[in-house]
């Protein structure tokens, strides 16, 4: 064989090359989805420069822009975001990236803006899937005509309590890398507030260790989800605090509240080490929230959706409607945990281990007159009470709408209730929320569960498990 001089030249410039060149695309995703803006994450396999070209065409034969060029790095693990602006409201938008000046026509994401003013939606709703889970039911969420996928909590389940940066970078990484997933995420924009087992440990606070002495990794935590996740704008944007935010589509505000990073559990003291001992006294309630200025951030939110004729949706990422069983007998020698202040209770996955705030929250609710809806993860189950056995407030007068959907594939677990509606314990659920708005003095939602099979999903009772309510705004 005869090696031509040209063709050694071409080895060696293919073995030579600079690697920026040769850097792909592995992950993207997008979210803080407004009326005009969206946010797009991404992340390249090396360093690069990367811009998104969008349009309002699926082809990109007109209407073609290009964001700003941002560059992937190994200090930021190769993750990146941009914002693109100045966009027309309720129009769908189609994306793609040029990687070190190579336009790459082969994977394309796409999203759809949002109105400020009276439409009609539908958004997807779930909770609860194994690490990189490939379960059918992502597909289904993603065939749905949904605005937007509210992932209800536990996006993985790291359980993450050490080697705290490696280990979120490598959770996300093998979420966002499952097939089914990536579709998804690529296909239909995210809103996600974590719960515990992405957050840190099983049954995670920011304060105090669980019975294993584990301590989420809090800090790590935040900065991850802040690098990886295309989220709305933060509560508070110092370091350590809450990932609690706060946006609005029509004439809905959302509100997805950390009820995990700043918790504070009751606290006992006494002869508590005796589980049935009657001198173990409760001295110190305990919060969700964890500070008083989350739950005010969380009261002025309400108010302001009030004022502006908006009705709420509150994620509240573990149950509400659950029984106020305070009693230190539930508190075994397994979750007790000793501390220097007194004694507390590792099981606090329901508000009811926190009457007294949930009491505030309701008669806040009550008092103001705000139209309100509650979705939750945490409890591996698809359950809906319309508010009948829902109102904490003082004297009655909170009846609150409470929907669950999931899980997407975790083992079923049954919690809190009971359910008016009734409760499916499956695998692979999701929930399908429709917001119906004409505009005038009401505003209507609809709650679905289907299964990875796309069907409707019945309850315990063979009943369908939905429910339709109105509620009244003023114009």
């Amino acid at each position: 064989m005869i090696k031509h001089p040209f063709f050694t030249i071409i080895l060696f410039a293919v073995l030579f090359i600079d690697k920026t060149t040769a850097a792909e695309i592995e992950y993207f995703w997008s979210g803080s989805i407004t009326e005009e803006g969206a946010t797009i994450c991404v992340a390249s396999d090396t360093e690069a420069k990367i811009k998104v070209q969008y349009s309002d065409n699926k082809n990109f034969k007109r209407n073609n822009l290009f964001s700003k060029t941002i560059k992937t790095s190994d200090e930021s693990h190769y993750f990146s975001k941009l914002r693109l602006s100045n966009l027309n409201s309720q129009k769908t938008y189609y994306y793609r990236f040029s990687v070190n000046g190579v336009l790459n026509k082969n994977r394309t994401g796409k999203f759809q803006t949002h109105s400020n003013k009276p439409f009609s939606y539908e958004i997807t709703l779930a909770t609860c899937a194994t690490t990189g889970s490939n379960n059918p039911v992502f597909d289904r969420i993603r065939e749905e005509k949904s605005l937007f996928y509210l992932m209800l909590g536990d996006f993985n389940y790291g359980n993450i309590r050490r080697d705290c940066e490696d280990n979120f970078l490598t959770y996300y990484r093998a979420t966002l890398g499952s097939k089914k997933q990536s579709k998804l995420y690529q296909n239909t924009p995210i809103a996600y507030m974590w719960d515990d087992h992405d957050y840190g440990p099983n049954n995670s606070s920011g304060i105090s260790p669980n019975q294993y002495g584990y301590i989420a990794c809090q800090l790590e935590a935040r900065k991850a989800y802040k690098n990886y996740v295309p989220h709305y704008p933060l509560a508070f944007e110092e370091d350590g605090k809450v990932i609690s935010q706060s946006f609005s589509v029509g004439r809905v505000t959302y509100l997805l509240t950390d009820l995990r990073s700043e918790k504070r559990r009751p606290l006992f003291q006494g002869d508590c080490e005796n589980p049935n001992s009657s001198n173990c006294k409760k001295t110190k309630q305990g919060s969700n929230f964890g500070s008083d200025e989350h739950l005010q951030w969380f009261k002025d939110q309400l108010l302001e959706a009030k004022n502006n004729n908006f009705a709420v949706v509150w994620h509240s990422s573990f149950p509400y409607l659950s029984s106020p069983d305070l009693s230190w007998f539930n508190c075994d020698e397994d979750n007790t945990i000793k501390t220097k202040n007194g004694y507390e209770c590792d099981d606090h996955d329901n508000w009811g281990w926190y009457p007294e705030e949930r009491e505030e929250v309701a008669n806040f609710i009550k008092n103001n007159d705000i139209p309100v809806c509650i979705v939750s993860g945490d409890a591996h189950m698809s359950a809906i009470d319309d508010g009948t056995n829902s109102d904490y407030a003082t004297n009655g007068g909170a009846p609150i709408p409470i929907l669950h959907a999931g899980p997407l594939d975790r083992k079923p677990s049954i919690k809190g209730g009971p359910y008016s509606h009734g409760v499916s314990g499956i695998r692979g659920q999701y929930g399908i929320m429709e917001i119906t708005d004409n505009g005038g003095d009401e505003l209507c939602i609809e709650w679905k569960i289907k299964n990875y099979k796309g069907e409707f999903v019945l309850n315990t009772e063979g009943e369908l498990l939905q429910y339709s309510f109105c509620f009244q705004l003023d114009n």
